[in-house]
C-alpha cells in the first residue's frame, strides 16, 4: 500500500473518529506516524540487504578457494602459501564481516530504540487527546444531564400548574352551579 493512501485512510479515520479543530495540525500528525512506519521499513531493508550481501560474498570467497584448489599444478609449496594466504584473508574478512554485523546490530538497535521512543511519544500525545476528547464529552454529558433535570424541573411545575387550573374551573364551575340554584 503506498504512503499517500495510507495516510489518506489514516486521517480520514482520524477525523471521523474525534473533533478535529486544525485540519493541517491532523495531516501532520498523520505524516509523522506514516514516516516513522517508513524508517522501520527502511531499517529492515538496510539489514536484510547487508545480510544477503555477506552471504553473497561469503560465497564468492568459498569459489574463489574452490577455483584455487583446482589449481594444483604448481609446486605443494606455492599452493600451501597461497592456501595460508587464503585462509589468513578469510579469517580477516570474517573478522570485518563480523566486525561488520555487529556494528550495523549496535546501528540497527539504536534506530529501533528511537523509533520506539518515537511511538511512545505519539501514543502518549494521542492518550492526552484521548483523553481530553473523554472529558469534553463527560461535560456535554453534564450539560445535558442539567438540562434534563431543568425540563424535568419545569415540566412538574407545569403539570402542578395544569392541575391547579384544571381545580379552578372545577371549583368555578361548582361555585356557579351552586349560586344558579341559590338565586
Amino acid at each position: 500500500m503506498s504512503r499517500v493512501l495510507l495516510e489518506e485512510i489514516f486521517e480520514e479515520e482520524l477525523s471521523k473518529a474525534f473533533e478535529v479543530r486544525d485540519r493541517e495540525a491532523l495531516r501532520r500528525y498523520v505524516k509523522l506516524v506514516i514516516e516513522s512506519f517508513s524508517e522501520k521499513d527502511d531499517i529492515r531493508e538496510l539489514s536484510y540487504e547487508m545480510k544477503e550481501g555477506f552471504r553473497s560474498i561469503g560465497k564468492d570467497m568459498e569459489l574463489i578457494s574452490d577455483k584455487l584448489s583446482e589449481l594444483r599444478e604448481g609446486t605443494e609449496k606455492e599452493i600451501s602459501e597461497i592456501r595460508s594466504d587464503i585462509r589468513l584473508m578469510i579469517e580477516m574478512m570474517n573478522k570485518r564481516f563480523e566486525e561488520q554485523r555487529e556494528y550495523t546490530d549496535k546501528r540497527f538497535e539504536e534506530l529501533l530504540h528511537y523509533s520506539d521512543k518515537r511511538f511512545e511519544d505519539m501514543n502518549r500525545r494521542l492518550e492526552e487527546i484521548i483523553h481530553y476528547s473523554d472529558k469534553r464529552f463527560e461535560d456535554m454529558n453534564k450539560r445535558f444531564d442539567d438540562m434534563n433535570k431543568r425540563f424535568e424541573d419545569m415540566n412538574k411545575k407545569f403539570n402542578l400548574l395544569t392541575w391547579l387550573i384544571g381545580v379552578g374551573f372545577t371549583v368555578l364551575t361548582v361555585l356557579i352551579t351552586v349560586f344558579r340554584f341559590i338565586h
